[in-house]
């Protein structure tokens, strides 16, 4: 009986590695069969949207051909200052990122950005030219036009390029989080400063009116409505410095590229007012304070219809505005 034991323990037992491999196994095939209707629903939804993708690219390459007549590089960066001087203020997030973006490195935004567009593009020349070879006049699926495109592009480039985005979209909330962070310090900090003249005339008032059981919840209300107030104050100071940032940065770039677009074009020989003489800055702070009163008589808001004329930019203020709130 003892060399019966003695030869059971020695038998070679199956590894529980093995069996843990074929577990593994298992469960990934389960995955993957109930992962694969919704896959297959994805791909249902990228081959409906696809022709609404392409037709709206085809709607921006068109507009911006039209526009070549009016010189839209030049006269750009000029409508762009323009904007900001009289509704700058209104988009506070999306000003403040696009400074951010400028102070990291515009440069850099525009080399991953055209990496990625001649990558698009080769892809969906590829992608075009395989349609049109085909005899049968099948439509493609929007996998099978992205397995086409995979096959033309650059996947070091592309991967490189979105690397580098995502990077700079790290450091551009990065810097607008600490930005608002330190509005929301400062507007706390006022309150704390407040908080005990607000507390010596409003406690007697809460107790005649509040019941006695729930006066000790009168301190804190005090306290923390002080600093709700403070907070308040804070983001309409900030809302102010913005507008007037935006007035200041969009007149001095409209007053000089649009000196430099007239220059390019042909109507002028050099510009006329010189960044370095008093006369350039006089202009610049004449333009940005009658944009600054112009949006404080707005509420640093939009009227109709301006505000259904720039809801793209609302949209986009609202995705910035929770992107700095969620990450």
């Amino acid at each position: 009986e003892l060399y019966a034991s003695i030869g059971e323990m020695a038998e070679p037992k199956e590894k529980s590695p093995k069996k843990e491999e074929r577990k593994i196994s298992h469960d990934v095939s389960n995955m993957a069969v109930q992962i694969l209707p919704y896959m297959r629903r994805v791909g249902e939804l990228c081959d409906s949207l696809a022709p609404h993708a392409a037709k709206g690219m085809q709607m921006m390459d068109a507009a911006w051909t039209r526009l070549q007549p009016y010189k839209p590089k030049e006269w750009g960066p000029a409508l762009f200052g323009l904007i900001l001087v009289f509704f700058g203020g209104t988009f506070l997030s999306t000003v403040a990122a696009a400074e951010a973006v400028r102070m990291i490195g515009f440069k850099n935004v525009m080399v991953h950005v055209n990496k990625l567009w001649e990558n698009y593009k080769a892809g969906s020349s590829a992608a075009k030219k395989d349609l049109d070879e085909k005899e049968s006049k099948e439509k493609n699926s929007a996998f099978e036009v992205y397995l086409i495109m995979m096959k033309a592009v650059d996947p070091n480039e592309v991967i490189e390029a979105m690397a580098g985005l995502y990077q700079i979209l790290l450091a551009v909330i990065a810097t607008l989080r600490l930005k608002f962070a330190a509005a929301v310090t400062l507007g706390c900090s006022i309150g704390d400063m407040f908080h005990e003249s607000i507390h010596v005339h409003a406690r007697p008032l809460l107790e005649k009116t509040v019941s006695p059981e729930y006066h000790k919840w009168i301190d804190p209300a005090i306290k923390y409505s002080s600093q709700a107030v403070g907070v308040l104050l804070a983001w309409i100071l900030q809302r102010v410095m913005s507008a007037i940032h935006c007035s200041l940065r969009g007149a001095f770039l409209f007053v000089a590229s649009s000196q430099e677009a007239l220059v390019k074009l042909g109507y002028l020989s050099s510009p006329v007012l010189k960044k370095e003489s008093t006369l350039f800055s006089g202009v610049v702070m004449s333009l940005a304070l009658v944009g600054f009163l112009s949006q404080a008589s707005y509420g640093f808001g939009l009227p109709f219809p301006l505000n259904i004329l720039f809801l793209p930019v609302y949209v986009l203020e609202f995705v910035i505005t929770q992107m700095i709130g969620s990450v």
